[in-house]
């Protein structure tokens, strides 16, 4: 027999914050849709040392209910992937937890770009680094990412030995994800223009 907690039969006869959940999330789409839309305006003024094949005319928002058993809206743009190659900025709200944004470069965009932005953001203490093996994993345990600062190039290179893949990231708490719009922005246009030195 199922034993309920007061808790849980309380919430359950209350269909206050699923409706709550469901308005929150519906603005966490629309607030990404806009970020998406002011990423393309920036995006047109510095297109020609962008890379061709990486998408700036089109946005991929995403969500989904069972990230580690919580809701989540992702905005991938800019982004290129293929089987082999990736580059992705990935703007992520994950509910209760964070708001974040990270590169993600694998294959070519590793070998090209990597050490540049391993050089500009590893000194940044606000900037995370992740050494999980797998890239698909976005929380911020010890086990996925340690602050970037803290790592010994050694390390940084015995990881990419490793995984053939690079995540730096940055989060913000979900509170102040109104006021955060401009750090990413301005966090995804530290890294693009990175693309104009090679």
């Amino acid at each position: 027999m199922s034993l309920f907690t007061t808790q849980e039969l309380d919430l359950a006869s209350d269909p206050t914050i699923l409706l709550i959940k469901y308005r929150m999330m519906e603005k966490v789409w629309d607030y990404l849709e806009e970020i998406h839309k002011e990423f393309r305006t920036h995006l047109k003024k510095i297109s020609t040392h962008i890379p061709k094949e990486i998408n700036l005319n089109h946005g991929k928002i995403s969500k989904g209910e069972n990230y580690k058993r919580l809701p989540y809206s992702i905005l991938d743009y800019p982004a290129y992937f293929s089987k082999e190659d990736i580059f992705a900025y990935r703007t992520m709200f994950y509910w209760g937890n964070f708001f974040s944004s990270t590169f993600h470069l694998q294959g070519e965009y590793l070998n090209k770009f990597g050490d540049l932005f391993i050089d500009h953001f590893k000194s940044d203490e606000s900037t995370y680094f992740c050494i999980n093996r797998k890239p698909w994993d976005y929380h911020y345990e010890k086990s996925n990412y340690v602050k970037f600062h803290t790592l010994s190039l050694t390390e940084i290179s015995d990881h990419i030995d490793e995984t053939g893949f690079i995540k730096i990231s940055k989060k913000f708490p979900v509170e102040e994800m109104p006021e955060r719009k401009e750090d990413v922005l301005s966090f995804l246009l530290e890294g693009l223009e990175l693309f104009k030195t090679n």
